[in-house]
């Protein structure tokens, strides 16, 4: 284990790995605060809202990010126009169209507060993945995965009532993404990605559904939750998720890391380099996670004493499920890298519908019900990816020993 431990410490990927944890644990400190600040009930409410937020910024972002990452990715750029469409215009204009639209569907959500987020989310979304391009890994994390909550976080500590918390988090965010738009406009490799001799296209059908139902499936849980539990157990519910997700921290290292490898041998055909490439992602995200998930079991009895009367059987459900996510996770890189978003899509369609089935036929009472159902929906769509790609490519994204027993990080 110490062997495994120094090597890990020296692995390539480790300063991506811490920083991403301290993104995570700031979140979670900043969802911790606001519970305090809001109570179970006002952050129960504030939760389901912000869960709307993130799909709403997926839904009305048309795949920018993920289309921003494999077209200048691969060399093939992009027009100046199509960037900003992706990046404001497109967001902007469908946002303003759907709030209309949602205010009468749903009148008790604060949707001009929920809209602003979402276009201002995928705003930071889509410089994130101009900036993992040019080279910057951690700043494009830090602003993809820290920067939204942190944003959130300060406004909670401005306002009180979710509606204007809301407001004061667009409004952070954006001016966080106009500085951060004015650091990638002066790199100095901008101009061979985006310039006006670049292809000016900008909707990619299947990774803007691969990004949405990403995005449901990560949220529906909460969304769909808040429905049938009370604000105070959504509430519970959320601050459970977001300890079981800091054992999934390395996932999104792993993707970020591999990300290069995987596009370079599928441009090539390599398919041992791709094989390689998927094993070496797969041993970065599940290694750390194990480790995590170990902590967390061992912290159990604090958590009990911070939180009277926490739930860890429905904790414990949600920890398994993270760690099936984790073994695997290349999956979902392999397969929006190499062609394959389709069936990223409809792995992700078919975990959503599987959460969906039992929560309506059923109407699961309680955490649990819904932590199960969950869990199912996601293990169904991990799965059934792994199993396409390896029948359809060849590839094996399953995280597995390279020898006998014996793993190897690198």
């Amino acid at each position: 284990m110490m062997s495994i431990l120094r090597h890990f410490l020296h692995h390539p990927a480790s300063l991506a790995v811490f920083v991403r944890g301290g993104l995570v644990a700031g979140n979670v400190a900043v969802l911790l605060g606001l519970a305090w600040l809001l109570g179970l009930d006002g952050f129960g409410a504030l939760i389901v809202a912000w869960g709307l937020a993130l799909v709403s910024a997926t839904v009305l972002g048309f795949g920018g990010p993920l289309t921003l990452l494999a077209r200048l990715g691969d060399g093939a750029g992009m027009h100046p126009r199509a960037v900003i469409q992706l990046c404001l215009g497109l967001p902007g204009l469908t946002a303003a169209g759907a709030f209309l639209i949602l205010r009468l569907i749903w009148p008790e959500m604060p949707w001009a507060g929920v809209l602003a987020v979402a276009v201002a989310v995928n705003l930071a979304s889509c410089l994130a993945s101009i900036l993992r391009v040019l080279g910057s890994v951690h700043l494009s994390m830090a602003l993809r995965d820290g920067a939204p909550l942190l944003a959130l976080g300060l406004a909670g500590l401005a306002q009180r009532d979710p509606a204007e918390i809301l407001w004061v988090t667009a409004l952070i965010l954006g001016a966080v993404c106009l500085g951060v738009a004015g650091l990638v406009v002066r790199h100095p490799h901008c101009g061979t990605l985006i310039g006006h001799d670049k292809p000016a296209g900008v909707l990619t059908a299947n990774l803007w559904a691969v990004a949405v139902l990403g995005m449901v499936l990560a949220q529906i849980d909460i969304i769909v939750g808040g429905q049938f539990l009370t604000p105070e157990q959504i509430g519970v519910y959320a601050l459970l998720r977001r300890l079981a997700n800091l054992v999934a921290l390395p996932m999104s290292v792993a993707t970020w890391v591999s990300a290069g490898r995987i596009s370079a041998a599928h441009a090539a055909s390599d398919a041992p380099a791709l094989q390689d490439a998927s094993d070496a992602g797969a041993r970065i995200a599940l290694l750390p996670g194990l480790a995590l998930a170990g902590v967390t079991l061992l912290a159990l009895p604090v958590l009990s004493v911070w939180l009277p009367g926490l739930p860890v059987p429905i904790l414990l459900v949600l920890l398994g499920g993270t760690l099936i996510q984790l073994a695997f996770a290349q999956g979902m890189t392999v397969a929006t890298l190499t062609g394959h978003g389709h069936l990223a899509a409809i792995a992700r369609l078919a975990g959503v519908l599987c959460y969906l089935t039992p929560v309506v036929l059923v109407a699961p009472q309680g955490a649990m019900g819904n932590a199960l159902a969950y869990v199912a929906g996601t293990s169904l769509c991990s799965a059934l990816l792994w199993l396409w790609v390896l029948r359809g490519m060849g590839i094996n994204t399953l995280a597995r020993p390279t020898g006998r027993l014996a793993w190897r990080m690198s």
